[in-house]
């Protein structure tokens, strides 16, 4: 499928492209893929389905009970690749911390649309709430922050799901408004028409959630993503409170704040 050459904008595309921004983006991907099989050897976790999809899983790491809270943790990918196997590797400082981690899976683009994907992700915090009640952060990095904020947004009643209490948010280096990417070269995946972009983008929604959802974003990303980060928090001021810029990370190494980030949510 080619792009539509009335959209694509190629200085737009490079902002949105961390892989080629980053040196040696692969290797660090390829590390997570080692450091998470290590992981889940050593601490195999407990692999749930929360649909009938064939990506509708998660792994959840740590006990049943006990614990300070339960972590649903949303990977990125640009909705296209990746999937929850090679993010275990955050798990480990969570679990030291007392806090339980579940990773999830989903389906990706083009096999499933992005509406697809914002419902699965619902479908998994409704899952992971009833089945370990208590404290629940939602967070995700990159394309899984934009489906940790489209949860902090979510009305569950139209949804036809339970209500989820959520103890706050956290979305690192997320996408909040998809607009540019319709001028980019994920487009032929996405197939985003501009009211789809519009009603999919955190940053023209309502938080349902009261709860605190932390924006938080790599000061060595491209402006785009600190641009998308303080978007969020300019719709959201009630609940996000300043972008927190995250000195000497990138795209791939903001991850590793995760835990920072969750504890402040439990203090």
């Amino acid at each position: 499928m080619t792009r539509p050459p009335d959209l694509f904008d190629a200085a737009i595309n490079d902002e949105y492209m961390p892989s080629r921004r980053v040196r040696h983006a692969d290797e660090i991907v390829a590390a997570w893929q080692r450091d998470s099989a290590a992981v889940r050897e050593a601490r195999p976790p407990l692999e749930l389905a929360y649909g009938s999809g064939q990506h509708e899983r998660l792994d959840m790491f740590g006990p049943e009970t006990g614990v300070r809270a339960t972590l649903l943790f949303i990977h990125g990918g640009y909705w296209q690749a990746l999937y929850k196997d090679t993010f275990s590797y955050l798990a480990p400082p969570l679990l030291d911390a007392g806090i339980r981690v579940a990773v999830m899976s989903y389906g990706l683009t083009p096999a499933v649309t992005l509406a697809r994907i914002v419902s699965q992700a619902r479908r998994a915090a409704a899952f992971v709430a009833a089945r370990f009640p208590g404290p629940l952060i939602v967070a995700g990095h990159s394309a899984g922050g934009h489906l940790a904020a489209m949860l902090h947004a979510t009305d569950w009643a139209a949804e036809g799901l339970p209500a989820v209490k959520l103890t706050g948010g956290i979305g690192i280096s997320g996408l909040y408004d998809l607009g540019p990417l319709r001028r980019t070269e994920l487009q032929p995946n996405l197939q985003l028409s501009q009211e789809e972009a519009g009603a999919l983008s955190p940053a023209f929604l309502v938080p349902v959630s009261a709860s605190p959802f932390i924006v938080a974003v790599g000061a060595d990303e491209s402006e785009a993503f600190v641009w998308q980060s303080q978007q969020l928090a300019d719709a959201w001021p009630d609940v996000t409170g300043d972008v927190q810029l995250l000195p000497g990370r990138h795209h791939f190494n903001a991850p590793e704040e995760l835990l920072g980030l969750a504890l402040q949510l439990l203090e």
